[in-house]
């Protein structure tokens, strides 16, 4: 049987894509992602005792998501943080691929070919939607670079 992982992935990409095409233009999306991001990394952390860079990563997202939402407000430091930080994740998930020779001979040990093709097809969606993400962000508010938040 495969282990849950194998499922939850692509659950969770599938619902981080919809979340950008349906709130693109408001940024509702990138709390609950980045928060279920950041719990998946600290799960991963308690789980194998190695260190999960989305802790890190997801948690400055995380961060001004929550400042978002608090005060209602987007501005132009506002944007350019989810920016940055949205391009760490990208950057952090974009590591797999660049050393996915290597990592794949440590997982193959004890993770079955399915759930390494998947981890690896999860990593290159989850790299491009973050990367969508900042995109996204960048032209969000061009009307004015302060609005309200819905």
């Amino acid at each position: 049987m495969e282990p849950i992982g194998t499922f939850l992935m692509p659950l969770y990409a599938i619902a981080s894509w919809y979340g950008l095409y349906t709130h693109g233009n408001t940024g509702k999306y990138m709390l609950p992602v980045s928060l279920v991001g950041w719990l998946w990394a600290v799960i991963n952390v308690i789980r194998t005792k190695r260190l999960d860079l989305g802790i890190v990563t997801f948690f400055f997202v995380l961060l001004t998501s929550l400042y978002e939402r608090h005060v209602g407000l987007f501005t132009r430091g506002m944007k350019l943080s989810l920016c940055i930080s949205s391009i760490l994740v990208a950057t952090n998930y974009s590591l797999v691929i660049a050393f996915w020779k290597q990592i794949r001979k440590d997982l193959v040990k004890s993770k079955s070919e399915l759930w390494c093709t998947i981890f690896y097809l999860y990593c290159a969606a989850m790299m491009a939607f973050w990367v969508c993400a900042c995109a996204r962000t960048h032209v969000r508010g061009e009307t004015g670079y302060v609005t309200r938040m819905s």
